[in-house]
């Protein structure tokens, strides 16, 4: 069973446009937003599993140029 999920990302500075830019190239990314509010992206995911949600969050999205910070939600409706 596949896991979505929405990544709140807080990008440092001008980093935003970059930040977006290398995230869309990301595999298991389906779409990405840049928003106003608390945070500056939001990712929408979708993962075979809980493990490859971990990779993706804590190894490819944090590892991009900017990112500080990111909040995780994970959908639960079918």
């Amino acid at each position: 069973m596949a896991v979505s999920a929405f990544i709140m990302v807080d990008v440092t500075g001008d980093h935003t446009k970059s930040a977006y830019k290398t995230i869309t190239r990301i595999p298991l990314v389906k779409k990405v937003d840049a928003v106003t509010g608390p945070f500056d992206l939001v990712v929408q995911i979708e993962a075979d599993t809980l493990e490859s949600l971990n990779e993706l969050v804590l190894s490819r999205i944090r590892g991009v140029d900017g990112v500080v910070k990111t909040s995780t939600a994970i959908i639960l409706n079918p």
